[in-house]
């Protein structure tokens, strides 16, 4: 018989015997859910990888320094750095309160930094304009603030409360951020009044492509690097500065490290003694994490395969016993053991076919129902084709045996079968 004959031939039995098929194609189809809700899972947690790789930035390291850096020593520092680098000054928090419309803003903070903040991790809509050099240079009294969307969870925002000398009660930040649109409204830092000329509109939880540990702790108002300082003149000796350095090549991390100890000491002492935080080893913690889960999950879709390929191999035996003297008469009439050992595997691979398509689309299902964001999953094609070969390999590998001892049987013993 030729292929097309034995498909259609499997067809019809497949057809002919309904709850028996149905037994072995839901057997595949529960095996299959599984695989393909975990390989879709696993494939976005390695898309996400990737998108918080590209926007945290190549051979990026961190430290920080307990004292101030000046201007003039931002460009020494810079000209050392590999070409190309990317530096950014962060200052520590302000501790001055702020105010709007005379009413105290509760959880929001301030920091200073410099126009290169935005270089990575920028995850954010920008509303207005951000911060530039002129600003720095100028000390312009501007600030960029960030707006939070409305989200069903809440984030954990540390809390501080206070009221005002006159008992006006305090306005929460995000309520404030909510209800008015702040660009080029004033906000009172300490005796300071602060133009907002950017919103940086954070984006959902489900939706930010950074590592959890570079998202936003809480509420800010960025300033820029030298006003901060202005406003924390009588202190700013006492608070630490953050410093990131962006390569943009993984080979001049260590490089860029070696320059960044040099000059700390070089400036401030041979007591200084920065620890450097490298952007690759997150990312490797987190590529070990997605390992470890694949590994945990794929144990379980394997699992349920087996059990869904004991199933098809089960039925498939009861379907030989069934059909024995079927197999005889065939065999009298001319059909090779090479025939009846196709039928069976085709056969079964059909009903592999079937349940391995149901099981994507009850995979599907599942992750609709489980999945926070559906429209941020990524269903790459390699996961359909995967998913298929699964449940058609499967399918074959169980079925084999029992299509083996079906070919095997001789016409005269199968004929005599009752």
């Amino acid at each position: 018989m030729t292929l097309p004959d034995l498909v259609l031939t499997s067809w019809d039995e497949i057809k002919a015997h309904k709850l028996r098929s149905f037994l072995s194609f839901f057997a595949i189809a529960i095996g299959i859910a599984t695989f393909f809700y975990t390989l879709s899972i696993l494939s976005q947690r390695y898309s996400t990888i990737d998108k918080a790789v590209e926007i945290g930035g190549k051979g990026r390291i961190s430290t920080s320094t307990e004292n101030a850096i000046s201007l003039t020593q931002y460009k020494d520092f810079l000209y050392l750095l590999p070409k190309g680098s990317s530096l950014s000054l962060t200052t520590d928090w302000g501790w001055n309160e702020i105010f709007y419309k005379s009413r105290f803003v509760n959880n929001l903070s301030f920091k200073g930094v410099l126009p290169t903040w935005k270089d990575v991790d920028f995850a954010y809509k920008l509303e207005g304009r951000f911060i530039n050099w002129q600003d720095v240079q100028n000390h312009h009294r501007i600030g960029v603030i960030m707006s939070f969307p409305r989200e069903k969870k809440k984030r954990n925002f540390p809390v501080y409360t206070a009221i005002s000398d006159d008992g006006i009660p305090p306005i929460d930040f995000q309520e404030l951020t909510c209800r008015n649109n702040l660009l080029n409204q004033n906000l009172q830092v300490g005796n300071e009044q602060i133009t907002i000329v950017g919103i940086l509109h954070v984006p959902p939880i489900e939706q930010d492509p950074r590592f959890s540990r570079y998202r936003d702790p809480t509420p800010l108002l960025l300033l820029p690097y030298t006003t901060w300082q202005d406003l924390q003149f009588s202190f700013r000796d006492n608070f630490s500065t953050d410093i990131r350095i962006v390569t943009g090549k993984e080979s001049l991390a260590n490089s860029a490290a070696a320059q960044t100890i040099s000059f700390l000491r070089s400036q401030f002492g041979k007591e200084e003694k920065p620890k450097i935080k490298f952007f690759r080893d997150d990312v490797r913690e987190n590529t070990k994490a997605a390992y470890q889960d694949l590994k945990n999950m794929l144990l379980l879709g394997f699992i349920a395969m087996i059990a869904g390929g004991i199933g098809i191999m089960n039925v498939t035996l009861a379907v030989i016993y069934s059909r024995t003297k079927e197999i005889g008469i065939r065999r009298a009439l001319g059909a090779t053991r090479k025939d009846i050992l196709f039928q069976f595997l085709i056969e079964a691979m059909l009903l592999g076919l079937c349940g391995s398509i149901a099981g994507m689309f009850l995979g599907y299902c599942v992750l609709l129902y489980i999945a926070q964001n559906v429209f941020q999953m990524t269903f790459s094609w390699w996961v359909v084709v995967l998913s298929i070969f699964i449940g058609l390999s499967t399918s074959f590998l169980f079925a084999l045996y029992p299509a083996w001892q079906a070919a095997k049987l001789k016409p005269v013993d199968a004929l005599k079968y009752e």
